[in-house]
């Protein structure tokens, strides 16, 4: 893929982080050195950690799950490819073409204050290396008091859902990445997770659930997993997971709502820094806008797997919107930059999602042109 990147803003980074990346390069070349993060970029968030565990109602959950099954079908659809890139001292080295995925979005035909958010993000065993196959997809069901609008007049959020599907994993390393991958071919069984989070003001409740499949569904097959992973949560007898007022955060929003809500705002001219708190897993996230830098012409070109080039755009007038996302107890933060269009069908719409999890590993989605 060839463009030039505008500059990052600077992140400190310590001499043991620096020398392990060393270490990475050196005991692994290039396209080893990016094979295990590509894996979970795109669960940088949806990523289930622990909470609080109590004894719930179901009907909420069950209540969340009908929303999710009846969102809107009709909505505006956007398609990316995935490039993974990897920085060797000066310069950076990567693969286009290695995955893709989508981004949906619209409103209820039938009750315009019911708005639908939906991703899905990973890698195509197909192209990517040792036939990797890690992805993760959101579907966002949003209520507002009033119908919905773009840019939101006000956060008139009243309940949302989520409802997230991954490929699950736990390697950490390239090493262990490598061994799940061998456990799973060897032993014919793929391990999947699900989560349905409902928030409303004052209440948030979670369920997660593992689902263990002989098929390796990879994310062409999201449409045929999603009702085996639904019907999964509407029959588990797991124990959901529970939030009662949640401290600094009054909100009802989640995650794609709270990038959407600041999209508006980048959009619309505001100052930053300016921060929305989300509720995850019944645990308190803020997301924060942090800094706006217009891009007044921007060209990008994305080679194919099967050679020659897959697209080649020129845009103009973008917004470059740099996100960072905190969790409110362990203080995690995760770093990720959407270039925003200003102009025509694409104004809000990311061109380009850039994922740095650190200094040396990155992944990058760019928009496909409407075919």
């Amino acid at each position: 893929m060839n463009h030039t990147f505008p500059t990052p803003r600077r992140r400190e980074v310590s001499p043991e982080t620096f020398a392990a990346a060393k270490n990475v390069l050196a005991n692994h070349g290039v396209s080893r050195a990016y094979r295990f993060p590509l894996a979970f970029v795109v669960l940088f968030v949806f990523v289930p950690q622990s909470a609080k565990t109590t004894t719930a109602d179901r009907l909420p959950i069950v209540e969340a799950l009908g929303w999710v099954r009846s969102a809107p079908r009709d909505v505006a659809e956007f398609d990316y490819v995935m490039t993974a890139r990897v920085r060797l001292l000066f310069f950076w080295a990567g693969k286009d073409d290695v995955g893709g995925g989508y981004i949906r979005m619209g409103v209820s035909k039938t009750d315009p204050r019911q708005e639908l958010l939906q991703v899905l993000f990973g890698s195509d065993p197909a192209k990517a290396p040792r036939a990797i196959n890690r992805w993760g997809a959101g579907t966002e069901v949003v209520w507002h008091k009033d119908p919905a609008t773009h840019p939101a007049r006000g956060d008139d959020v009243v309940a949302s859902a989520f409802f997230g599907f991954m490929k699950s994993s736990k390697g950490k390393s390239v090493s262990e990445m490598q061994e799940e991958l061998r456990k799973e071919k060897s032993g014919g069984e793929h391990q999947f997770t699900g989560i349905l989070s409902r928030v409303e003001i004052g209440r948030a409740i979670s369920l997660i659930v593992p689902l263990a499949s002989s098929e390796d569904y990879t994310l062409h097959q999201y449409d045929q997993a999603e009702p085996i992973m639904l019907e999964k949560l509407s029959t588990s007898d797991s124990v959901a997971r529970t939030l009662e007022n949640a401290p600094g955060c009054p909100r009802a929003g989640e995650f794609l709502g709270a990038v959407s809500q600041l999209a508006d705002a980048a959009s619309e001219g505001a100052k930053t820094p300016q921060s929305l708190c989300y509720v995850y897993d019944a645990q308190v996230n803020a997301l924060t806008l942090d800094h706006i830098e217009p891009i007044h012409t921007w060209t990008v070109k994305v080679n194919s797997s099967k050679g020659g080039t897959l697209t080649e755009q020129r845009y103009s007038e973008l917004l470059q919107a740099d996100f960072v996302s905190t969790h409110q107890t362990t203080g995690k933060k995760v770093y990720f930059t959407l270039l925003l269009g200003t102009q025509g069908v694409l104004r809000g719409v990311p061109v380009q999602i850039r994922y740095q999890p650190n200094w040396w590993f990155q992944v990058v989605l760019n928009l496909l042109p409407k075919t």
